[in-house]
């Protein structure tokens, strides 16, 4: 038998991580279709829709568990597009999205630090 793994002692901070993951994505995911222009149903995008669901889900229920290396990927991925759409937006070349979408971006990465370097 494999022995027990030990519980992360900020485990709170990985379940407001991921509450946090699941409910800024669906801000995002909303944002993006109220902003977007308009664009037609098709069951493609209601497939690609669903597995983007799905997949964050799933990352979501990693992150709650406690996979510390899921949150440093993440932390890392969500650095490099709060910097990318910093740039961006600096020098005028932004999509139309990326104001209203950045703060979701800056607030998971937040969460996502909180754990990986202590922050409060």
């Amino acid at each position: 038998m494999s022995e027990p793994q030990a519980l992360p002692e900020n485990l709170k901070r990985y379940h407001y991580a991921a509450i946090g993951f699941v409910l800024l994505n669906a801000v995002y995911l909303i944002l993006t279709y109220w902003k977007v222009p308009a664009f037609n149903i098709t069951p493609q995008v209601v497939g690609s829709v669903l597995f983007l669901i799905v997949f964050i889900g799933i990352l979501a229920f990693f992150v709650y568990r406690g996979s510390r290396k899921l949150v440093m990927v993440l932390a890392a991925i969500y650095a490099g597009r709060v910097l990318f759409s910093s740039y961006t937006m600096v020098m005028g070349t932004a999509f139309p999205l990326v104001p209203y979408v950045l703060p979701t971006t800056l607030i998971g990465f937040y969460l996502f630090g909180r754990i990986i370097w202590n922050w409060p």
